[in-house]
């Protein structure tokens, strides 16, 4: 009990120059129930605070936090992610190093059920079925540029066509086609992949400059676990066949673990003040 006394102490001492007293109290409850595993509770914390103050931002040893950061790590741990990733995306909009949103907006990315394609081009039957009611080529083309299509020409897809009168020129209008849109969706999994990546950079940089530069820097990953799994996490996104079940349990240990770390420095600084007052 005298332990938690004291973090939420310090937990408002840390965050009183950046946020009204009010707000830093409700803020260190809020943040005490996310850890304890009580999303819910934490949540109704942040949206408080977001309401009173959508700019505040929690700075914590490397960390720097938005409020839409915590609220939407709260959406998260309850199974939320589109709630999840409006939130995030607001705090990233407002804070680019934030690299805890970052993190968990490529988790939530690589949660979120991919939605079926939903495509209204031509299938390989529609321009089979043109080519053989008399319709040109060059029309044929034209239409797909209109319509766009919806498959790839495979061996057996251009074998089809040529068989039913498409010409090279047609042939070369799908392709271009196809490469043009294949280059405009990015898919949601690679943009998990992107976020993440950076995340991991991002956080790796971080750590690495507040362990260098500042006094607290010596109570932060003193056995350099954080960094060893940030390089992990780093090395599965870099991997040819990714394994996502493997990513995500990296990145949630991450952000659990970069949470807990800030409690475990602010304690373990308190012990190193108390003793050196002693001597």
């Amino acid at each position: 009990m005298k332990t938690i006394r004291l973090l939420i102490a310090v937990a408002l001492l840390a965050l009183s120059g950046c946020a009204g007293f009010e707000s830093a109290g409700e803020f260190t409850r809020g943040r005490l129930a996310l850890v304890r595993g009580d999303p819910n509770g934490a949540l109704g914390n942040f949206q408080s605070i977001a309401s009173a103050e959508p700019q505040f931002i929690a700075r914590n040893g490397p960390l720097w936090e938005t409020i839409w950061t915590y609220i939407g790590r709260a959406h998260y741990q309850t199974g939320k992610y589109p709630e999840a990733k409006d939130a995030l995306e607001k705090g990233l909009a407002q804070q680019k190093g934030d690299h805890m949103g970052r993190l968990y907006l490529g988790l939530t990315l690589a949660r979120l059920p991919v939605a079926p394609a939903k495509s209204t081009g031509f299938s390989v039957q529609d321009i089979i079925f043109a080519l053989r009611e008399g319709i040109e080529s060059e029309r044929v083309a034209a239409l797909a540029r209109e319509r766009g299509v919806a498959f790839d020409l495979s061996r057996e897809a251009e074998g089809q066509l040529k068989k039913a009168g498409a010409d090279a020129r047609l042939l070369d209008e799908i392709k271009k086609i196809r490469a043009e849109t294949a280059g405009k969706n990015e898919t949601q999994t690679a943009r998990a992949a992107k976020e993440l990546a950076a995340a991991l950079a991002g956080l790796r940089d971080d750590l690495d400059t507040f362990l260098a530069n500042a006094p607290q820097g010596r109570f932060w990953d003193p056995g350099g676990e954080l960094r060893k799994e940030i390089r992990n996490g780093i090395a599965l996104l870099s991997a040819r066949d990714q394994d996502w079940k493997k990513i995500i349990v990296n990145g949630e240990w991450l952000g659990e673990k970069l949470e807990e770390e800030i409690d475990k420095a602010r304690d373990d600084e308190s012990k190193a003040n108390r003793r050196d007052r002693l001597r």
